[in-house]
């Protein structure tokens, strides 16, 4: 896919203790390129923190209400992107419902296999989580900016006064049912400044998946806008061949 390919559909996934509202120096960049763009908020969080299910909204929960949100919007050959715990959602979304996916897009994200869950990921989260625990340990409250590599003060500042607590059960519940099918394009956005998905860009490469770097914190939706568009708005690249 290129920029002069007919208008395409993004559906961006924001990642945790996020909203719709991260998204929002990134999707009229998109539009303006003539492209559809959804920033759906995922239950509990953002503007939905009041969601009377609270910390007992898991993986699954969010997986069923993407799934929902794709139907009630009559959308289909969508490129999906997740940023961090979106990475989550939108792999089981592909595995439940390919024929509304035409690509993914990884962006500094988890790329889970069926029965993985965040904290099998990365083996050290259960401890952050649990140091954020709140009341009685199923919700997180926000982790600091500062602590994904957001060194810009204005940045910072921006993502801590929108962020909201995520419930813990959401990286704890493991993938239901089926990933990302194989043949399905997809693609790995990696942001150097932040090491935590090193690993995972690693696994892409490995796999012949393509992936991209930016010289990014954790939100480069939010510090490099124009340059992460220009890469969703090239599209996702064909597979290479593997080198293992």
């Amino acid at each position: 896919m290129s920029s002069t390919d007919a208008p395409r559909t993004y559906v961006l996934v924001h990642g945790s203790w996020g909203g719709g509202w991260v998204w929002s120096r990134l999707r009229p960049l998109l539009e303006a390129a003539g492209h559809e763009v959804h920033t759906p908020t995922l239950p509990g969080l953002g503007e939905r923190a009041g969601d009377p299910r609270g910390a007992e909204i898991g993986l699954s929960a969010h997986l069923d209400d993407l799934l929902g949100y794709l139907e009630r919007e009559g959308l289909e050959r969508v490129t999906l992107v997740g940023h961090s715990y979106g990475g989550m959602v939108i792999s089981g979304v592909a595995g439940h419902a390919p024929e509304r996916v035409a690509a993914l897009v990884y962006l500094d994200a988890f790329a889970p296999e069926p029965g993985q869950s965040c904290f099998d990921l990365v083996p050290w989260l259960p401890d952050v989580f649990a140091e954020l625990a709140e009341g009685g340990g199923g919700m997180a409250r926000p982790l600091d900016p500062a602590a994904m590599g957001v060194d810009d003060p204005g940045d910072a500042e921006w993502v801590r006064a929108r962020a909201t607590p995520m419930p813990v059960r959401t990286h704890s519940e493991p993938l239901p049912g089926p990933a990302r099918p194989e043949g399905l394009p997809a693609m790995f956005v990696r942001c150097l400044r932040f090491p935590a998905f090193a690993e995972t860009a690693d696994r892409f490469r490995a796999l012949g998946l393509p992936v991209a770097e930016l010289d990014s914190h954790h939100f480069a939706q939010v510090s490099r806008p124009a340059e992460l568009a220009e890469l969703l708005l090239a599209g996702v690249p064909a597979r290479t061949e593997t080198t293992a």
